[in-house]
């Protein structure tokens, strides 16, 4: 179970940051190249930290599947668990920096970008 959370949060890794690397400063009106720089740099650090909370989950599959120490699960656990929440302010910041340039998700989606 660990291993298949572990590979789909890979695999949401790998399709974002791809995505990334093809937005363009037109697929955001109104946003300069400043405001376009950090975003970008925004995003590939949440996208970094969600890379890293996946790989911590096959430690995670491997200890579960030898019947490894109980404190080495709660170790793994509470690794996923601080990259998790480390993940949340870069998330933030890009909401706030999204509202100071007047986008909205929903515009966002209706464009086909999905952050």
């Amino acid at each position: 179970m660990y291993l298949l959370v572990g590979l789909a949060i890979v695999y949401l890794f790998q399709s974002r940051r791809k995505m990334v690397s093809h937005f363009t400063m037109e697929d955001f009106p109104g946003i300069d190249e400043e405001g376009f720089q950090e975003l970008t740099v925004l995003l590939k650090t949440a996208y970094e930290r969600m890379l890293y909370m996946g790989v911590a989950f096959f430690p995670l599959a491997y200890t579960s599947y030898i019947n490894g120490a109980f404190v080495s699960k709660v170790v793994f656990l509470a690794l996923i668990l601080l990259l998790f929440i480390s993940n949340i302010p870069p998330r933030h910041k890009i909401m706030r920096l999204l509202d100071r340039y007047d986008l909205s998700m929903e515009e966002l989606r209706e464009r086909g970008i999905h952050l």
